[in-house]
């Protein structure tokens, strides 16, 4: 009884260069993209900005901020991430929405940190020496 015996398989890759090409490509283009979607806190304002072809920016004075919301689904608060959404006076609805942010209560925290130094008496800035004699 003569048994085969298999010493060797060989199989077709589906993974060709082109495909490589596309991999590489669409993984630039996310992060490209990824880049260029952020939400900035100046000492003045909050900067929305988005898009790659098409830009978009937002810029929101501190001194217009009245309520920043975070919502959490089920699965982003086990990561520790949350939607933010800002609004502010003088318009209707949310100004600006932030998705999947890393660490939103901690973000919102160093807002209101800013807004109450954007307050304070000397608007954060150091006074200037007095000169003269």
């Amino acid at each position: 009884m003569n048994a085969e015996t298999i010493i060797a398989i060989r199989r077709q890759s589906k993974r060709s260069p082109k495909y490589w090409l596309k991999a590489i490509f669409s993984l630039g283009i996310w992060l490209i993209w990824w880049r260029n979607n952020y939400l900035a806190l100046t000492n003045r304002a909050l900067v929305r900005r988005k898009g790659v072809f098409v830009k978009y920016e937002r810029a929101v004075p501190l001194n217009r901020v009245q309520d920043i919301s975070i919502s959490y689904g089920f699965i982003p608060r086990l990561l520790g991430h949350g939607d933010i959404r800002i609004e502010t006076a003088g318009t209707e609805g949310t100004e600006i929405i932030m998705n999947d942010v890393p660490d939103p209560d901690g973000f919102r925290s160093l807002i209101f940190e800013e807004i109450d130094v954007f307050y304070s008496d000397d608007n954060g800035i150091p006074e200037k020496p007095k000169s003269g004699a």
